[in-house]
């Protein structure tokens, strides 16, 4: 019984902060984070300030707490898609159109994530240990498998140089419109692929 209460009530706090985050998106997207107040929060979550500082002790955690967004929504996806291919070569195509459907369901917690990382170290950290790390350790680990990458390029810069694209990508994609035609992005999704792998396949 007290398992079933436990568990009740950590489901409870998960939704809540879930909630809470939401709201700040959305906040945080219309004022900034410095024109943003934790009252406008709470009133968008429809919750009291005291129940935001009883999940965040700061303004600043809330911010640092959409990482966990991002990593929860996509992060996952991303290692699976990659382990669960046979082939790197289609493992990494699959990454890539994985960061364009990111696009689309987090367009604004991206936004709002890529413009506050300029001004907050502690956002740039949380994003680098949960996102950048964890994403170069996977594609490192699928290139090491690869008998089609050249041998004189290290898979250190390898999986940072595919990053660096990925997230590239990403970041011109937030600058352009929301709605940008589908079959736009499948088209820039085959030209970057092409490039990428004509850059780092085994010369013959």
């Amino acid at each position: 019984m007290r398992r079933k209460k436990r568990a009740r009530s950590e489901d409870l706090i998960d939704r809540r902060k879930t909630q809470i985050l939401e709201a700040a998106i959305k906040v945080f997207s219309e004022k900034g984070f410095e024109g943003s107040t934790t009252k406008e929060i709470a009133k968008k979550a429809r919750v009291s300030e005291g129940t935001i500082f009883r999940y965040f002790k700061t303004k600043k955690e809330i911010l640092t707490g959409l990482i966990n967004i991002l990593t929860e929504n996509s992060l996952f996806k991303f290692i699976q898609e990659v382990e669960d291919s046979l082939d790197t070569a289609q493992a990494l195509k699959n990454l890539l159109k994985l960061h364009y459907n990111v696009i689309t369901q987090n367009y604004q917690l991206l936004k709002t994530i890529f413009y506050e990382m300029q001004f907050h170290k502690e956002l740039r950290e949380a994003f680098y240990k949960e996102v950048v790390s964890n994403t170069l350790a996977v594609i490192k680990k699928r290139l090491e498998k690869s008998d089609n990458i050249r041998e004189d390029v290290p898979p250190e810069l390898a999986a940072e140089t595919l990053l660096g694209i990925f997230l590239g990508v990403i970041m011109v994609q937030t600058m352009v419109e929301e709605n940008e035609n589908p079959h736009d992005a499948d088209r820039k999704i085959s030209l970057v692929l092409d490039i990428i792998f004509n850059g780092i396949k085994k010369r013959d």
